[in-house]
């Protein structure tokens, strides 16, 4: 038997059971264009955050918790999501569980940043519809 992941055996009866399937030729959609939709998003935004933290940094005086652990902390799981998503790439191009994998801890990593940036809204609906289409497509890889 597989083992299942942190939360996956509580989270899956809910983004399985009680919410709507998708049809095939989403997931199908979703599998077969998503790595690379989620590769571009990937690449622009760590491109994003240097960009942020080379020309932002000058602005950090002046904002109102730019400077604070909070922010830093945000840039840190944010960026450490991002190196996630590159390097589930190949795996979900491949069709390979351990690309969902990677995705569902990315998924985790961004709630918490979520969480400690006190964002409940992006940790409530960010997390509902992150969880439900990753529960959907997971069949489609082995």
């Amino acid at each position: 038997m597989e083992q299942k992941l942190l939360l996956e055996k509580e989270l899956e009866p809910i983004f399985l059971g009680k919410f709507p399937d998708f049809p095939d030729e989403v997931k199908e959609f979703l599998v077969k264009y998503g790595p690379y939709l989620m590769l571009v998003g990937a690449i622009l935004g760590l491109l994003g955050i240097l960009t942020a933290l080379g020309i932002g940094t000058a602005a950090i005086p002046f904002m109102p918790y730019g400077s604070s652990a909070v922010f830093w902390v945000g840039m840190v799981l944010t960026a450490l999501v991002l190196v996630m998503y590159l390097l589930a790439f190949s795996p979900l191009r491949n069709r390979r569980i351990q690309g969902w994998r990677i995705l569902y801890y990315a998924l985790l990593l961004n709630l918490l940043g979520s969480l400690i940036q006190l964002n409940i809204l992006s940790l409530l609906i960010g997390g509902a519809i992150g969880f439900w289409v990753l529960f959907q497509i997971r069949s489609k890889y082995s």
